[in-house]
């Protein structure tokens, strides 16, 4: 579409020039530059302004404007999302078995005509995935910052712009549509694959889970049993290895089933008896042949007889392989049998699983990783997560006894939040509220609760705070509670947990 010269040029001269002024001359607006010696700077939501004046006294060109709007599209084509909004388009490519993603955004404004922003995997996941399905005034979002009524600071990457909340409320749409899939795509790899459990690591080129770790001695030993029964030297139900040049490749030519790489101390060679990192390598070898038009194709070669999960290749290595090498090394080493056993480093988790908790006892740890979680949270949190959290927690801990011990520390976090609600004078000048119960501490939970309920976002140092005070009450006091109290706070529990956890493998690391 062609753009009229006068608009142009008026255009032109907002983005090229920083000191100029307008001016109302025989009922119309130029910009005038003025000389070195009365120089004026005009700020970017000036400019904006002014173009908000320009086209009110030229109501036509809201016409024209319009007619600049993308046409509202959404389009998937295998691991491509493209997603249009009248006033922002966003165009990715999805990441694929813990691959990266990036994408592109362009604008429709005849401002930034022409602009295009991209984005790799680490300014996706540092910038872009914390608030989602927020509005963009509840200071939810990092890449947002509101500079007054109707414009936002927008940073995307390493490119600052300065939007119109309607552009923003597009911009939202969507980061929200893209984003989400883009989230639930590394949500699921992790869940189909079984890798919540364990490290991420990356060594590049090698990227992979951390399953346990065993001495140097006996991964020389695994690595010695995977070469002598490599699948092309016999038809045992023990030749389905492939031959590679530090790792173990479990196959038997047809399909792998997993890959294991050993991570090695730095200083290996000065002590041979080292503890070696056994990593689940997540290999694109796996993932290479599987249709990029059926995402959901890979998920059925997930299994015993095709791709092995991170849990199913740890089982299978303590419980079968490193038997299996032990007892066919035994009797050729001089180290027994309870000796090479002994070389083995588990990292096991003791956690209940959420849906299998039954004492608030196992509550605590995913409490604990909540609280580390909100510690470091800078932005505001969406108010719909944490009401139902504050509602069942507050319920749980209800019928404490009295006799708690540490009843100045609930009440002293409790004033803390009052005080970042109300911005009040030093909360430690209120009453003598050293001297007070804990009813009165119930009282002050029910209140949050009652805030939170009328609130749209929370301050994260809030949240952190309530969350100290759950804590201290489940592993310090007695506390009578129904199972349909315990029902509710699992409930509540899930998914603020599994946002804490995704955060904190994959967003704050590229922070």
């Amino acid at each position: 579409m062609t753009i009229p010269e006068s608009i142009k040029q008026f255009i032109i001269s907002i983005q090229g020039f920083d000191n100029h002024i307008l001016q109302n001359e025989d009922d119309d607006f130029n910009l005038v530059k003025k000389n070195n010696n009365n120089t004026r700077s005009i700020s970017i939501s000036t400019k904006y302004n002014l173009i908000e004046n320009f086209i009110r006294r030229y109501p036509y060109l809201e016409d024209f404007l319009d007619k600049c709007d993308f046409q509202p599209s959404t389009t998937r084509e295998g691991y491509r999302l493209v997603v249009v909004k009248p006033k922002v388009a966003i165009a990715c490519n999805l990441p694929k078995a813990f691959g990266e993603g990036n994408c592109q955004i362009e604008f429709s404004s005849i401002l930034f005509r022409g602009l295009k922003i991209n984005l790799n995997h680490q300014d996706i996941l540092g910038q872009l995935m914390i608030g989602l399905h927020t509005e963009a005034d509840w200071g939810c979002r990092r890449f947002l910052k509101q500079s007054d009524r109707n414009t936002f600071t927008v940073n995307l990457g390493q490119t600052t712009v300065i939007l119109s909340k309607l552009e923003v409320t597009d911009l939202c749409l969507c980061v929200d549509e893209v984003f989400q899939e883009y989230q639930n795509l590394i949500i699921e790899f992790e869940n189909v694959l079984e890798t919540w459990d364990f490290e991420f690591v990356k060594l590049s080129p090698i990227r992979g889970f951390i399953l346990f770790s065993v001495k140097q001695e006996l991964w020389n030993l695994m690595q010695q049993f995977a070469n002598e029964f490599d699948y092309t030297k016999g038809k045992s139900q023990w030749h389905i290895f492939h031959r590679e040049d530090i790792s173990i490749r479990v196959s038997r030519g047809i399909h792998d089933h997993t890959f294991i790489f050993p991570q090695f101390d730095s200083d290996l060679s000065l002590f041979p008896n080292n503890q070696i990192k056994i990593i689940y390598e997540i290999n694109n070898v796996n993932f290479q042949s599987f249709d990029p038009d059926k995402l959901t194709f890979w998920q059925q070669k997930i299994g015993e007889r095709g791709t092995w999960t991170a849990r199913y290749t740890k089982h299978w290595l303590l419980e079968k392989y490193i038997p299996q090498v032990i007892s066919y090394y035994s009797k050729k080493s001089q180290l027994s049998e309870a000796e090479l056993l002994a070389k083995i480093t588990n990292h096991k988790s003791y956690r209940v699983l959420i849906k299998e908790i039954d004492h608030l006892r196992y509550l605590a740890p995913y409490l604990h990783d909540i609280q580390s979680w909100l510690h470091i949270y800078v932005e505001n949190i969406a108010a719909s997560l944490l009401q139902p959290y504050y509602q069942a927690y507050t319920n749980l801990v209800r019928n404490t006894d009295s006799s708690i011990t540490g009843i100045d520390y609930i009440i002293g976090n409790l004033r803390k939040v009052e005080w970042t609600n109300t911005q009040e004078e030093n909360y430690s000048n209120s009453t003598d509220w050293k001297n007070l119960t804990f009813k009165y501490a119930m009282d002050c939970l029910d209140e949050q609760v009652v805030r939170i309920n009328n609130c749209e976002s929370e301050k994260s140092l809030n949240a952190d705070l309530i969350t100290r005070i759950f804590i201290w009450i489940i592993e310090n006091g007695k506390i009578s509670f129904s199972q349909a109290q315990l029902n509710a706070a699992k409930q509540a529990l899930l998914p603020l947990w599994e946002q804490s956890r995704f955060e904190m493998r994959y967003v704050y690391p590229n922070r």
